[in-house]
This record gives C-alpha cells, sequence and structure tokens, in this order.
C-alpha cells in the first residue's frame, strides 16, 4: 500500500445495497434444521441400548441410556447429532449414526439425509483466515465471527497489510447478511466500521504514522467444500476518513477459508 492514497469520490452502492437488504429481510428464524417442516417423529430402540449426551459432541457426558424396545422423539437436527426426547420427558442428544439401530414405526430403518451445509452454519461461531490485494499491498486478514440466525452474523476483523512504501493494520467489526445459506456457492453482503493504522516506510518516506477510521462494505460468497469447511471469496471497499481536506478510498480483494464451530 502507498503513502498517499487516491483521493477519489466514494460511491457507497455497496453500504446502500447491504443495508437494505438486511432491512428486507426481516426478522429471521433463530434456529433450523432438518426436522423444521415436519411432525417430530418417533422412532423404536433396536439395539440393547443407546448412549444419550448432554450436549451434541463427544466431549459431553453419557447422562443417560435408553433401552431395547423404548420409543424416542426426535426433536431437531444437528450435523452429525440429533436431539431427543424419551417417554418421561428427558432430553438429550444421540449420534446421527446410531438411527441404523432404530425402527419407524412401520418397521423399517429410518432413512436420514448426511448433514447439508446449512446445518454446519448452525455451529454459531466461524473463524477464518485470508490472503489478499489492498490497494497493491499484500493483506492477511483474520475473522471471528459469530452467527445470530441463518441469514445474519456479525465478526470482528483483523487485516495486516505489507506495502513497498507503507504498512498498515485494520481492525473492524462488521455485519454479514447471507440471504442464500443453503446454496453451495452462497453470496453475502457486509457493512462495518473500525480503524486503520498505517505505518510509512522510514527509509522511503518521512511522515508520521497515522491512525483513522474507516468505513467499510463488501460483496463475496461462501462456497462449501466439505463439512465444516468453507472457501470464502470477499471484495471489500474500504471508505477512509482522514483528518486531511480529503477522504480516501480504497479497495481489497481476498480469499481464504472459514471454518464453523
Amino acid at each position: 500500500m502507498t503513502a498517499v492514497y487516491p483521493a477519489v469520490v466514494w460511491r457507497p452502492y455497496l453500504l446502500w445495497l447491504a443495508l437494505l437488504a438486511t432491512l428486507a429481510a426481516g426478522p429471521a428464524q433463530a434456529q433450523w434444521n432438518w426436522f423444521s417442516d415436519k411432525a417430530p417423529l418417533q422412532v423404536t430402540v433396536n439395539d440393547a441400548f443407546l448412549n444419550v449426551y448432554a450436549g451434541p459432541g463427544s466431549g459431553y457426558p453419557i447422562f443417560h441410556v435408553v433401552e431395547r424396545d423404548e420409543v424416542i422423539t426426535l426433536l431437531k437436527s444437528r450435523t452429525d447429532w440429533i436431539k431427543i426426547e424419551t417417554r418421561r420427558g428427558l432430553q438429550g442428544w444421540i449420534k446421527r449414526s446410531d438411527m441404523l439401530l432404530t425402527l419407524s414405526p412401520d418397521g423399517s430403518v429410518p432413512d436420514f439425509p448426511d448433514p447439508g451445509q446449512v446445518d454446519y452454519l448452525e455451529d454459531r461461531f466461524e473463524l477464518g483466515v485470508a490472503y489478499g490485494d489492498f490497494a497493491g499491498a499484500d493483506g492477511l486478514a483474520f475473522n471471528l465471527g459469530y452467527r445470530f440466525t441463518r441469514n445474519l452474523s456479525a465478526e470482528l476483523r483483523f487485516d495486516s497489510n505489507t506495502g513497498q512504501f507503507s504498512d498498515s493494520k485494520i481492525m473492524a467489526a462488521a455485519v454479514l447478511f447471507q440471504p442464500f445459506p443453503q446454496w453451495r456457492v452462497s453470496p453475502y453482503f457486509s457493512v462495518g466500521a473500525g480503524t486503520i493504522k498505517t505505518y510509512p516506510s522510514a527509509t522511503l518516506v518521512e511522515a508520521e504514522d497515522r491512525d483513522d477510521n474507516l468505513l467499510q462494505a463488501s460483496l463475496g460468497s461462501y462456497i462449501h467444500l466439505n463439512g465444516r469447511l468453507f472457501l470464502r471469496l470477499e471484495y471489500a471497499n474500504h471508505y477512509v476518513l482522514t483528518s486531511r481536506n480529503t477522504n480516501e478510498e480504497v479497495n481489497e480483494w481476498k480469499l481464504g477459508f472459514n471454518v464453523f464451530f
């Protein structure tokens, strides 16, 4: 990144597009799962017993077992786990693979689809790393996000950019709207704000370090690769609010990997 940004008039079309899309979406469903459009399904245990976990993961303790011929109700699906309820009202989680050890009311083994990418989005946290180009500088970016609904999430962003004439670091927070999370290639819009600190090269330019506020507007896409792993491509427009007579606009491209957990 050079020490002097191009002085141009910012066209905030990305900002308005993202804001309008977020407002138009309205309240989104807080939870989603494979059973959301179906009546609760009941199955009968067809093995000596099934372990019931306190949460959707092997790290949670086994606190109960359901025995052969016991009827359980399937409440919701979360990736490789299914939440169940016993006849006595006890709720817990069993492994999705254990469904092969149960029978449907018609006596057949229930057929459950493999987890899809939307299932993994219910894992609320997201961690990502990306490499890109920040106005000619090499950029390394990290993000930590939290998903409130299937469509809306918030994230913290940290960018470190290394250029020929200056380096910079960005700290920002953003809101991200993803209208079609079920698509394998799923576009999103985001808006954010933060600060940028610029460090001119002392050997080339005699200038003081600068601290400026900035606004961000981004267009991007998640591409589901496998399980919890997504490829993420993003174009971002940064509007730097300088203390000088003119503000500055910087464009950035980046490509990286994100994982949900």
